[in-house]
């Protein structure tokens, strides 16, 4: 039979404060630290995403918008006929007692003769 030392003293507390139900505690507390962290970074990645996706459709509205206030002037111009006679001028009607004027860019002045005679064969002597 073996002898053993006893671990305590009759009568005396036990002083070993850490045990295995604190450690177990400790590290069930850290991970869910560490779970808590990992789904705020997460979370925060989403937003960060999401909030650029709306600053970007907010830029693309306000682009659609400009175009449609085009389109709403051309089908404005549409109905009232404005269009049509734009588009008459542009191919050269008038109105009838209406004096029309070309405006044109100078034509390019065309090439002068030259002083040098041009150079032609002359018969040389035969010999």
């Amino acid at each position: 039979m073996r002898h053993s030392k006893a671990l305590s003293v009759a009568g005396s507390v036990r002083t070993n404060s850490f045990g295995v139900r604190k450690a177990v505690v400790v590290l069930a507390g850290g991970a869910a630290l560490v779970w808590a962290g990992i789904a705020f970074a997460q979370e925060a990645y989403v937003v960060h995403n999401l909030s650029r996706q709306v600053s970007d459709l907010r830029r693309q509205n306000a682009e659609i918008a400009r175009e449609n206030t085009g389109y709403h002037k051309d089908v404005q111009g549409l109905t009232n006929g404005t269009a049509d006679e734009e588009e008459a001028r542009l191919n050269g009607y008038a109105k009838p007692n209406e004096k029309t004027y070309l405006v044109t860019t100078p034509a390019s002045p065309s090439p002068t003769a030259s002083a040098r005679p041009s150079p032609t064969a002359s018969p040389r002597p035969s010999p």
